[in-house]
């Protein structure tokens, strides 16, 4: 039923605490036996030295029970694998300091030596220690102080009192000590950590209260500063509750019950102003103390116990702000990191599927299209060697044939079956000398050919039909394969529940009257996303995009908010680097009530705009719903993330497919505001043009209109827009009006950063020069944000 410490490397109880009944949280950390015997101290186990070695001292200054309360302070450390060689010496001078005799050297050893010698045969059994092991060799250490008592002085009851005091003190000290040093386990204690921690805050503030130079009492000094810390790194209500056990300690040393309510008050005030920052926390608890000496609200009230509680209290302010934030994080509460490991883990999780299934579909769009481009077998050598075996070898003359040949008659028939795969029909006049001369059934060979290179045509062309249908399902595949690997990006990004940039943002939040109960920060620099949940009245503040911006040093802007009864959710993601500015310019063929060309624009994502010009060719109803087709069709394969060669050729084959003569020729442009890049894609298009400050850059087109040829090759370009660019756009009713040499006329004549003035002054320049045909504009200026 004890609690088991790892000796040598090696746990016998599987890691698991089990103290009377009650089980505590599973030792996850690898349990490493600490050189209790080692003399070198590393730099960071000075600062926990120091700190154990005035807890020693503190205790031992108690009248009375300062030994046995020492002494279960150091068995609890001993238990929690602190160096023995170092912790005992310590421990040694705590008691001689506080009673200077040769007889408390002797009581001092004698515990010492004990917990030596049964820490060095435990670890030559190679066994672990129990915590009931520590609380046996603290009494049989305190066999002669025990001795002692009863010969000379005769007070049983003081040293059952000791003993009791000696073994439940080590029992704490051991449970508390093992949490913080072995465990690190902080922010979520077990029940018997908690219960035996509050025990050792009474303690603690019943030694403090005894400690005074001058009615310069050390309590306030320490509560003053402890205060301050404790409101800024525990949760909500921890600190209440410490000050209360505080001053419940105080009261036992005092017996005035008034220290209670002192400590409560101190307490409270701390907490109340600390989301803020430690400073209104000082403040507030030198003015609470201030109130209690002008009342005199508890025995020690006066202006001793003012100055020092106000030095405790500015102290605590000159701990580093990076130390403050991170003891925060440590006794944060466990669960979040809990969240963040598990939603992090799921996530890496869903990235490795997702790559994975990538790879199925790329595998299968690479197997489609090696099959597809396979040569066609339908070729005239195997319609001749058909033909031969199947109609020359049937025939009665076969034998004068194939012996005058010394093979088969297919080498003679291959021109025939040639001429009638590629003209259609074959003739006498196809025919070779050899046939001629030594076939006698010319006219109905003749005939066999024809009719079986007929058959064969309407077989290859199903053949190929079904090789188009392959080709179109192996770029469907490959662009799947594309999407699900952005996916897994995205899924593998990181996310946090609890950092330093998301306290940052709580804290600093708070300071602006704003309310974040969560915060989740996920993925990294540009792809960097931020949801907060906070209270409805905050979501429409300007200054909320502003803080976690600077915290976070990347320029986010709100892209969704979602409601949440009396909360809101804000979810924030990088703002655009250019904004774009557009205008548009449009003009009906006349006798129409509709226009041929379809424009659009569209946000495909937060950080894209598409641009696209769709002419239908011809013009009214039939044209303009040809060009809706098209464009819904390539707004669709965008925004499932698919690359711009695999879209263009889904698009024309799907346009073939369903929009029988209507075809269209394709203008797009897309826009990324985050990094000013211009994807070109053009098909059958006009020309586009680029306005930059001292020139004028034509992007002409070389491919037909979409569904003309079966295998369009799309012109798809790549530019850098800079400050002040304008992208000039246009259908080919404009552009055959105008010509290259009017556009950039045109352009020189209007000199403007107006988008929209620009595109009138071109429509109005081509219906003056004569455009008949449907005259579409669409200009765009990238300006920066």
């Amino acid at each position: 039923m004890g609690q088991n410490l790892a000796v040598g490397g090696k746990d016998l109880r599987d890691g698991k605490i089990i103290i009377g009944g009650m089980r505590s949280v599973a030792l996850r950390a690898e349990r490493k036996f600490f050189p209790a015997f080692s003399l070198k101290v590393s730099p960071k186990f000075a600062l926990p030295f120091v700190a154990e070695g005035l807890l020693l001292f503190l205790f031992a200054s108690v009248d009375k029970f300062g030994f046995a309360l020492a002494l279960g302070l150091f068995c609890g450390l001993v238990y929690a694998r602190r160096n023995i060689l170092l912790v005992a010496p310590l421990y040694v001078l705590a008691c001689f300091v506080f009673t200077l005799n040769w007889q408390t050297v002797l009581f001092a050893l004698a515990p010492a030596l004990v917990l030596v010698c049964a820490y060095a045969l435990f670890f030559k059994l190679k066994r672990n220690v129990p915590v009931w092991m520590i609380a046996l060799s603290a009494l049989v250490g305190l066999t002669p102080y025990i001795v002692c008592e009863i010969l000379f002085f005769g007070d049983y009851i003081f040293v059952v009192l000791s003993a009791a005091i000696t073994v439940v003190v080590s029992f704490c000290a051991s449970i508390v000590a093992y949490a913080g040093f072995v465990r690190r386990t902080f922010g979520t204690a077990t029940l018997d950590e908690i219960m035996c921690g509050g025990f050792l805050i009474v303690i603690f503030g019943y030694a403090l209260c005894g400690i005074n130079v001058y009615d310069f009492y050390l309590l306030p000094l320490i509560f003053g500063f402890c205060a301050v810390i404790l409101s800024a790194v525990l949760p909500n209500g921890a600190t209440l509750v410490l000050s209360v056990l505080l001053g419940v300690g105080a009261s036992l040393r005092s017996g005035e019950l008034e220290f209670v309510g002192w400590a409560a008050v101190i307490g409270a005030s701390a907490m109340a102003f600390s989301p803020f920052s430690r400073l209104p926390s000082a403040f507030a608890v030198i003015a609470v103390e201030a109130v209690f000496w002008l009342f005199r609200g508890y025995p020690l009230a006066g202006w001793q116990s003012l100055s020092v509680i106000s030095a405790g209290a500015l102290a605590s302010l000159a701990l580093p702000r990076s130390l403050v934030k991170k003891a925060k994080i440590v006794f944060a509460k466990d669960s979040k990191r809990a969240y963040s490991s598990i939603v992090n883990r799921r996530g890496r999780d869903m990235a490795n599927r997702l790559y994975h299934t990538s790879d199925v579909f790329f595998e299968m769009s690479k197997t489609l299209e090696k099959i597809a481009t396979q040569k066609t077998a339908y070729t005239p050598e195997r319609l001749a060697k058909e033909i031969a075996k199947n109609y020359c070898a049937k025939c009665e003359d076969r034998d004068g044939c194939f012996s005058a040949l010394g093979e088969d008659t297919s080498s003679m028939l291959e021109p025939m079956t040639t001429a009638a795969l590629m003209r259609g029909k074959t003739s006498i006049l196809d025919m070779p000398t050899f046939i001629t001369s030594h076939c006698s059934k010319m006219r109905s060979l003749a005939t066999v050919i024809n009719s079986a290179a007929d058959a064969y045509k309407k077989r290859a062309e199903q053949a190929d039909g079904i090789s188009g249908e392959k080709t179109l399902l192996s770029e469907q595949f490959a662009g799947v394969a594309l999407v699900l690997d952005s996916l897994a990006q995205e899924c593998g990004a990181p996310v946090s529940f609890l950092s330093d940039e998301v306290e940052s943002i709580k804290t600093e939040l708070l300071r602006h009257n704003v309310v974040a109960s969560d915060v989740v920060v996920s993925g990294r620099d540009g792809d960097l996303k931020v949801a907060l949940i906070v209270r409805a009245s905050d979501a429409e503040k300007q200054i909320l995009p502003k803080i976690v911006s600077k915290i976070l040093r990347t320029r986010l802007e709100i892209a969704k908010v979602g409601d949440r009864g009396n909360e809101k959710s804000i979810y924030l993601e990088p703002a655009p680097v250019y904004e774009i500015a557009y205008g548009i310019a449009e003009h009906i063929r006349s006798g129409e009530n509709v226009s041929g060309d379809t424009r659009t624009v569209q946000n495909v994502s937060r950080t894209a705009r598409l641009f696209a010009i769709c002419d239908g060719m011809g013009s009214g109803e039939r044209a303009k719903q040809a060009s809706l087709d098209a464009v819904n069709m390539i707004e669709s394969f965008y925004r499932a993330g698919l690359s711009n060669d695999i879209v263009l050729n889904l698009v024309n084959r799907l346009m073939k497919i369903s929009l029988d003569d209507n075809f269209s020729s394709l203008d797009i442009s897309v826009i990324d505001t985050k990094s000013g890049g211009l994807d070109v894609i053009k098909l059958g298009s006009a020309a586009s043009f680029i306005v930059r400050r001292d020139s004028v850059e034509a992007v002409a087109c070389s491919a037909p209109p979409a569904g003309i040829v079966d295998a369009p090759e799309p012109t798809t370009l790549r530019f850098q827009l800079f400050d002040g660019d304008i992208v000039v756009m246009m259908s080919d009713g404009v552009f055959d009006a105008l010509d290259a040499k009017g556009v950039v006329d045109v352009v020189d004549y209007a000199n403007t950063k107006n988008p929209q003035t620009l595109a009138n002054e071109l429509l109005k320049r081509a219906i003056e020069l004569g455009a008949e045909d449907d005259c579409t504009v669409l200009t765009m200026r990238l300006f920066c944000a």
